[in-house]
């Protein structure tokens, strides 16, 4: 019983966490695992076109496109060019920093 009494507890924390100000927004879309490669390749990087983002992150292209895409939409990185280059926003990096124990599996 300890075990399953510890989880609720770590969720409260960041519940609380959240309710001390720090409201998580609720429009934010869910982050997925592959977002925080893509986001923490960007940021090491600069920018890079989309390929060469999904083959240096080991994702396949189309997915890679499809979570760059939502990425951008939620402004967490943009478009540098018209040939999808994409480049971390400042949202993107502080999301990156400061959301990482809310990624999803």
């Amino acid at each position: 019983m300890p075990a399953p009494d510890a989880q609720p507890a770590d969720r409260s924390a960041g519940s609380s966490a959240a309710g001390d100000g720090e409201a998580l927004d609720p429009d934010r879309p869910s982050l997925t695992r592959s977002d925080e490669r893509l986001l923490s390749y960007l940021a090491d990087v600069g920018a890079d076109y989309q390929a060469f983002v999904a083959g240096n992150t080991g994702l396949y292209d189309d997915h890679a496109e499809s979570r760059l895409t939502a990425l951008e939409d939620a402004g967490l990185v943009e478009r540098v060019s018209g040939e999808a280059v994409y480049r971390i926003t400042d949202v993107g990096r502080e999301a990156l920093r400061e959301d990482c124990p809310r990624w999803s599996d």
